[in-house]
């Protein structure tokens, strides 16, 4: 298992969102302490190394592809800059070797499958319409303008 946070050239990275788990993190978005988001995926590994895709993405970007507008192998090919961080952890080496690379250059083999997305089951709660339902859903008592009215007359 390697260091996934720890890649000098991108800053201090902390994981943001994890979306796909197997033994770690394998696709997340993180940020650096500058706020610079990346979405990130396991892309390949050997005997030797394993190798990660890092692309940085604007918030806009990332709410498009949590939203199921944009799908994974277009986040990662098709990036708004381009470009996307190689990363490779070798298994006897303490520093990651990272090189930026042209999205559309990528091996095929090393993006998600096209048509894939994140699939998020965000739950929305139903919206509060009357008076009584949002008092308790605050734990708030009722004032029932109405009465207070017709007491004062």
């Amino acid at each position: 298992m390697v260091d996934t946070l720890n890649v000098p050239d991108l800053g201090r990275l902390e994981i943001v969102e994890t979306y796909a788990y197997y033994d770690e993190p394998v696709l997340f978005s993180c940020k650096n302490a500058a706020g610079q988001f990346y979405l990130v995926v396991a892309a390949d590994e050997n005997d030797q190394y394993e190798t990660w895709l890092y692309a940085k993405v604007s918030i806009e970007r990332l709410n498009l592809i949590r939203s199921d507008i944009v799908d994974l192998h277009d986040a990662f090919a098709n990036t708004e800059d381009g470009s996307v961080f190689q990363v490779r952890f070798s298994y006897d080496q303490t520093e990651p070797i990272t090189e930026s690379v042209q999205s559309n250059q990528i091996s095929e083999d090393m993006l998600p499958i096209p048509g894939e997305y994140l699939e998020l089951e965000i739950d929305t709660l139903p919206l509060l319409n009357n008076a009584e339902e949002i008092a308790k859903s605050r734990k708030q008592e009722i004032l029932n303008k109405e009465i207070e009215n017709a007491i004062e007359r």
